[in-house]
C-alpha cells in the first residue's frame, strides 16, 4: 500500500499501515544512534565502566607500613638500688604509681605486662609488641634469684643514677651478669642515666670501656618524659629485629641441612 508525501512522491507504509520508522529518521539521526550503540558497554563489562578501577594490592599497600605481627618480649630492668627502676617501669607500663611517695625497695622482682603497638622496625615495617617488664631488685641479696630472671630474656635495660657516686662503678657488674653471661648482643641492652627530680645538675658519667657499644640515654621524667618512652620503643625495635634475624637464620640453616 502506498501513500504520497507532501512532494507528491510515493512512500511505503508498514504492514500495519503506519509509516516505516526507518523512513522517518534522517540519515544524521540514524548515524548518531548507531554510534551510541557502538559506544555503549556490553553487559559483561558494564559493571567495570561504572565502578572505580581495580587497584593492585601492591598499589594499595604503597605508602602504607606493613605490619609484621604481634611479638612477645621479656625485658629485664636492672641496676643499683634507688636508681629509679620502679618509677620508670611504672611510667613505661602506664601504671598508676609513677612518681612521688616514700621509697619502697622492690623485693625480688615485679612483673608488669603491657602492649606497645606500631613499633617501627624498619622503614615501611611495623610490629605490635606484648611486653613483660621485669623490675628487678637492685639488692644483691636476691642474686640467687638471678638465674630465674635470666630465662628467655630478650633484652636488658640498665638504670643508674649518675648523681650517686658509686652507681657508675656497679654498671659493669650488671652488664656482665645480665648481658654478657647470657650471650646477648650489645644492641639488646640499653642504659638509662636517670636524673632524680631533686638533682642539682645533669651530671654525665661515662660508661666503662667494656660497654662502649651500648647506648646510654640521659633521662629525666619531670622534664623530658617522652624521651624515655621514645627511646624504649626504639630499643624494642632493635630487640624485635634481632629476634626476627635469629629466627630467619635458624630457618635458613634447617633448609640447608
Amino acid at each position: 500500500m502506498e501513500s504520497k508525501n507532501p512532494n507528491g512522491n510515493p512512500r511505503r507504509l508498514s504492514t500495519s499501515g503506519r509509516l516505516n520508522r526507518e523512513d522517518q529518521r534522517r540519515p544524521s539521526e540514524v548515524n548518531r544512534n548507531r554510534d551510541e550503540r557502538l559506544r555503549r558497554p556490553s553487559d559483561e563489562n558494564r559493571r567495570s565502566s561504572r565502578d572505580p578501577p581495580i587497584r593492585r594490592r601492591s598499589e594499595e599497600r604503597k605508602g602504607r607500613p606493613v605490619l609484621l605481627g604481634m611479638f612477645k618480649v621479656k625485658i629485664l630492668v636492672v641496676g643499683p638500688c634507688q636508681s629509679g627502676k620502679t618509677v620508670i617501669s611504672n611510667y613505661l607500663s602506664d601504671a598508676t604509681e609513677t612518681s612521688g611517695g616514700d621509697y619502697n625497695p622492690t623485693q625480688g622482682v615485679r612483673i608488669l605486662e603491657f602492649e606497645c603497638n606500631g613499633i617501627e622496625i624498619s622503614p615501611g615495617k611495623t610490629a605490635n609488641c606484648e611486653v613483660e617488664l621485669w623490675d628487678c631488685s637492685g639488692n644483691h641479696k636476691f642474686s640467687t634469684c638471678w638465674p630465674a630472671f635470666h630465662k628467655d630474656t630478650n633484652g636488658v635495660l640498665i638504670i643508674y643514677n649518675p648523681n650517686t657516686g658509686n652507681h657508675d662503678k656497679e654498671l659493669e657488674t650488671w652488664y656482665t651478669q645480665f648481658v654478657q653471661s647470657q650471650g646477648l648482643k650489645d644492641s639488646q641492652c640499653i642504659v638509662f642515666a636517670h636524673h632524680q627530680p631533686s638533682a642539682p645538675d645533669l651530671t654525665k658519667s661515662h660508661l666503662p670501656s667494656s660497654m662502649s657499644r651500648v647506648k646510654c640515654v640521659q633521662t629525666n621524667l619531670d622534664e623530658e618524659a617522652e624521651i624515655v618512652r621514645d627511646e624504649f620503643h626504639n630499643f624494642l625495635a632493635k630487640v624485635i629485629s634481632n629476634w626476627t634475624d635469629k629466627r630467619d637464620q635458624e630457618e635458613l640453616s634447617i633448609m640447608n641441612t
